[in-house]
């Protein structure tokens, strides 16, 4: 089945204390690749988060954008150094007995002061949120996975449409070939004719003939482009990432139109032979964006 890498998906759940928003956009990528942007308190849920978007999507760059609201969304605390705390007052005691002073601590000064006490957005877990955050997560991973499958059922029209005018060059290559061999000897035999008369050696010539046509044959070639593709055809229908097997398929099949192309000594075919490669390349720019 072909899925295309790019989408967006929107979902939302809300409970008493939360309102959780989700949005999600994927483009192109080598691999999957994860972005989340959300309050920096609830990153510690970010790995669940990866892992529920990872088993609908497998390859592809998506960011994610998360918004949290509600009057528990950011809760704080109270984070005190007691340490230097300590040390202030062990130090302001030693003061005042030396230098035979008031008592100088002011516990209201020692309060203010933010080297000793801080207050915080607190980043404990809370499972009610983290149940809503997965569910919006799934709901938009599940609507970016739909848009994605849409976009792929154009893609794999134009996939059939292009493999079947793929076809229709190769079978036209293939109606010219023994016109394409039969015109190479003639002009073998002419050449020949016209260097050395009619005096040569029949037989050695024909021998020789026959090696320069089979290094001109193209059938091989045009079998294997055959059976690619029939092989992209079974591809487009797999319940999987196919992305990689086309890219890998379709530098093959350049690869036999190329040989197809320097071997080839007939105008009509070097005519379907650029056709084929413009057809290639089209097909190529689209596997790009498949999944």
């Amino acid at each position: 089945m072909v899925k295309s890498m790019t989408g967006f998906g929107r979902a939302g759940k809300q409970s008493e204390n939360f309102k959780v928003t989700v949005e999600l956009k994927a483009v192109n990528h080598r691999y999957l690749e994860t972005v989340f942007r959300m309050p920096r308190v609830f990153a510690y849920l970010e790995a669940k988060l990866k892992k529920s978007i990872a088993e609908q999507v497998k390859r592809g760059r998506v960011e994610c954008a998360i918004t949290i609201e509600g009057n528990k969304a950011t809760k704080e605390k109270l984070v005190i150094n007691w340490d230097l705390a300590d040390e202030y007052i062990r130090f302001m005691r030693q003061a005042t007995q030396r230098y035979q002073m008031e008592d100088a601590l002011n516990i209201q000064e020692l309060l203010l002061d933010p080297r000793f006490l801080e207050i915080v957005e607190s980043n404990e877990p809370d499972s009610e949120l983290e149940e809503l955050l997965i569910g919006a997560t799934t709901a938009a991973t599940k609507r970016l996975d739909d848009m994605r499958a849409t976009e792929g059922s154009e893609l794999a029209l134009h996939f059939k449409h292009h493999l079947e005018t793929t076809e229709k060059l190769l079978n036209e290559i293939q109606a010219f070939v023994p016109e394409m061999e039969a015109t190479y000897r003639e002009r073998l035999e002419n050449r020949l004719l016209g260097y050395v008369g009619e005096d040569f050696d029949k037989a050695l010539v024909l021998s020789e003939i026959a090696i320069l046509l089979e290094k001109s044959d193209i059938n091989e070639e045009l079998e294997r482009m055959g059976s690619h593709v029939k092989q992209f055809s079974h591809i487009i229908l797999l319940e999987e990432p196919i992305g990689r097997k086309l890219d890998f398929l379709i530098q093959e099949m350049n690869r036999e139109i190329n040989t197809i192309g320097s071997k080839a000594s007939h105008l009509e075919i070097t005519n379907r032979v650029v056709e084929l490669k413009t057809t290639l390349e089209k097909m190529r720019e689209q596997i790009q964006n498949v999944e």
